[in-house]
């Protein structure tokens, strides 16, 4: 595991880091070091060849996978679908998935889970432009 770092905290907002994206190897939580409320946040990456050892789903988060490097394979349901950088995957809390790495780099990835169904206001339905 990456060790994630709090650079700055104050009321109403925290900043971390987890490193140089470059050179990040392994699995990086950053909830419980940005103290996040809504969303559980991690960075991954898996070597050439590498699998996750385990097939999971969820019991009420779904994820959204944003593909920063490489290349490989996401097991959903048992269909296999490529994938690379610049990929964006959501997959719902009932489907089974597991990740592959099929490429010669790293496969680098942000993963975003939030409560299925939990979004009421985004953007520009959330957003207030202040003067």
């Amino acid at each position: 595991m990456n060790k994630t770092e709090l650079l700055k905290s104050a009321e109403g907002y925290s900043v971390a880091s987890v490193g140089n994206l470059d050179k990040f190897e392994g699995k990086a939580f950053v909830k419980d070091v940005l103290g996040t409320t809504s969303v559980e946040l991690s960075f991954g990456s898996l070597a050439p060849c590498e699998a996750v050892p385990f097939f999971h789903h969820h019991k009420q988060n779904e994820e959204v996978y944003v593909v920063l490097r490489g290349k490989g394979i996401f097991v959903l349901d048992n269909e296999e679908i490529e994938v690379e950088s610049g990929s964006v995957i959501r997959i719902a809390p009932e489907v089974s998935r597991c990740t592959k790495n099929t490429g010669n780099e790293p496969l680098v990835f942000i993963c975003i889970q939030g409560k299925a169904g939990s979004l009421e206001q985004y953007t520009m339905t959330d957003g207030v432009i202040e003067q």
